[in-house]
């Protein structure tokens, strides 16, 4: 019996020491593989589709994967391009005219009686607005310039990570079905238990992917529009931004939006501002309840709060991967747990029937 236990104790010690290493060796990797898994996730009904028609898997991957490339080095490149000039022209912008808009702002008959008001209260009293707010562009700018020359300086490595996710992806996408058979046999669940969990990962794939992409681009592409069309500059970066802002529940793109709105009211007149907010109402703000429920259906909805929390916890470990892997992971982890509430039904005994 003690013979028995030592063994076993030595084998779960070495199993652990094991994936600890495994770990260790892979931790460099692991953003690399999670944004290699996204992406084969996001474009397996593709993949799944060519091999209706092309019967030899790495094949179909092949083209699947030439066809994330051209979509990604296609739109994204010209995105990537305008990015880069608009960002340069931002920090221009801020340098130059950043400091004359907030007089121009700070000079408006509405907000000059209201800083005048403000200023009045003992806790505001020799505090200055204006270099408040000078020293905050000051610091924005500053920030700008600094991620932009580490973009530069790391474009030889962006250029190895990408590739890297690009053979990560293909691999992923020949061995999909086999790595998913791998996993359910690891499960200690009932058959029904584990293809009912398959199910529920397909639903909130997605929900998560499909449905979070949907709205980011469509509300990134009308923001983009709608700062085109109303005069204010950067439309690409700002277009960008609302996207990106869009994965966060409860805040959402309206913390681009409502900013750009008001500055218009101050700056441009009341008919443009209230034009521009009642566009971004109408339109950015609504279009998620419309295309979410066409993507999406009926399948599973998280709660906004788990949502909220796992997109900001997300982006904390993750960073810009967290928009996407905080909630999928946040649903899982929920799946998981239907699945020990989850009573399989009674099979009938044959020697009844």
């Amino acid at each position: 019996m003690k013979t028995e236990w030592l063994y076993k104790t030595i084998s779960l010690a070495i199993i652990v020491v094991l994936f600890y290493l495994l770990y260790k060796v892979l931790s460099p990797f692991l953003i690399i593989i999670a944004w290699a898994m996204v992406l084969s996730i996001t474009f397996y009904p593709l993949n799944k589709f060519l091999l209706r028609f092309i019967k030899r898997p790495w094949l179909a991957s092949l083209i699947t994967l030439t066809i994330i490339l051209i979509i990604m080095l296609g739109p994204f490149s010209f995105i990537i391009g305008s990015l880069a000039n608009e960002i340069t022209d931002v920090y221009s912008a801020i340098e130059e005219k950043g400091f004359e808009t907030v007089t121009q702002i700070q000079d408006h008959p509405m907000l000059k009686t209201l800083f005048e008001e403000i200023s009045s209260y003992k806790i505001f009293e020799g505090f200055d607005f204006r270099q408040g707010a000078i020293d905050s562009l000051k610091s924005v700018g500053s920030l700008i310039a600094a991620h932009t020359t580490d973009f530069f300086t790391n474009a030889v490595l962006l250029i190895v990570n990408f590739f890297m996710i690009c053979l990560t992806t293909y691999y992923f996408l020949v061995d999909g079905n086999v790595l998913v058979n791998f996993i359910k046999k690891l499960l200690p669940f009932s058959e029904i238990q584990k293809d009912r969990l398959e199910h529920r990962v397909r639903e909130l794939v997605v929900a998560a992917i499909y449905g979070g992409m949907a709205v980011a681009l469509a509300q990134g592409v009308l923001g983009g529009i709608a700062f085109f069309a109303f005069g204010l500059p950067s439309p690409v970066l700002w277009g960008t931004a609302m996207a990106i802002f869009s994965f966060i529940p409860v805040i959402g793109c309206a913390a681009i939006w409502v900013p750009a709105g008001i500055y218009l009211l101050l700056t441009a007149g009341y008919a443009k501002g209230i034009g521009f907010l009642v566009y971004s109402i109408v339109l950015i703000g609504s279009i998620d309840n419309v295309i979410r429920p066409l993507v999406i259906g009926g399948r599973t909805k998280l709660h906004t709060l788990l949502i909220f929390f796992s997109v900001l916890g997300g982006i904390n470990y993750l960073g810009f991967l967290g928009f996407v892997l905080g909630p999928l992971i946040a649903a899982l982890c929920l799946s998981l747990l239907e699945i020990y509430t989850f009573e399989e039904p009674d099979q009938e005994d044959p020697a009844v029937s």
